[in-house]
């Protein structure tokens, strides 16, 4: 049967999680209706890019530090990358095309690590040349967001635009999944944290780049996190 999306947040629900017109999306808790024919007409724009983590052949996206990486089919297939302690960000996906306005979502499970020392979220826009924007998530339940540039030795690093703050919406802990949802539009951007919009900024720095999966671990700990359900839509009402 064939997947549903979750009005609310964007996630993908299978159809065997319906109970009788009724479902309730695992992510952000919404639960909504359903139409006879399966076809719901959530708030979301078209479907621009997916990627299907059950095969490493996925058009329209690259993978980066394969050697880390590996693929897990299930009911949800999930891109898991498995990390040594490291001072700085690996990124374990990006997109081949760069884009500039779109709504960007992705679901991230932490599965080890310290949970003082480990995050993971999207870099957007981002050009490894010239920097670009990032939106991170933690195991402890909070969040930040910023900008990468070119530090005072020429070396690219994440500024904050907010510093790390928590969020009730995001589950903490290990094993738990969040879906963490960005839509850039111009020099506008929103975030929702499991379906629950959070916050929104604007920022004029960069107009386009690529979009990149994450994670960060420290000098101190190792790290095992999954990204599952991916999608790159149209901005709504464009």
């Amino acid at each position: 049967m064939k997947a549903l999306n979750c009005p609310n947040c964007g996630a993908a629900l299978p159809a065997p999680s319906l109970k009788e017109d009724i479902a309730l999306c695992e992510y952000c808790g919404t639960s909504f209706r359903i139409s006879k024919n399966l076809t719901p007409q959530p708030d979301l724009g078209n479907l621009i890019l997916g990627a299907d983590f059950s095969q490493k052949h996925m058009p329209g996206w690259e993978t980066v530090n394969e050697e880390m990486l590996s693929f897990h089919n299930g009911q949800t297939p999930e891109l898991r990358g498995k990390f040594k302690p490291h001072g700085n960000s690996y990124n374990l996906l990006k997109s081949s095309g760069f884009m500039d306005n779109f709504d960007v979502s992705v679901s991230i499970t932490f599965y080890s690590g310290e949970k003082e020392r480990i995050h993971a979220g999207l870099f957007l826009r981002y050009d490894p040349a010239v920097g670009g924007y990032g939106v991170k998530i933690s195991v402890q339940g909070s969040y930040t967001f910023g900008y990468i540039a070119k530090d005072d030795e020429g070396q690219l690093s994440f500024f904050k635009i907010m510093p790390w703050a928590y969020h009730t919406a995001l589950r903490s802990g290990l094993n738990e999944p969040n879906r963490l949802r960005v839509i850039c539009n111009g020099n506008s951007f929103r975030v929702y944290l499991n379906g629950v919009f959070a916050t929104s900024f604007q920022d004029d720095r960069y107009k386009m780049g690529k979009i990149f999966l994450e994670a960060d671990s420290t000098l101190k700990s190792s790290l095992e996190l999954g990204f599952s359900n991916l999608q790159v839509r149209e901005v709504p009402g464009l």
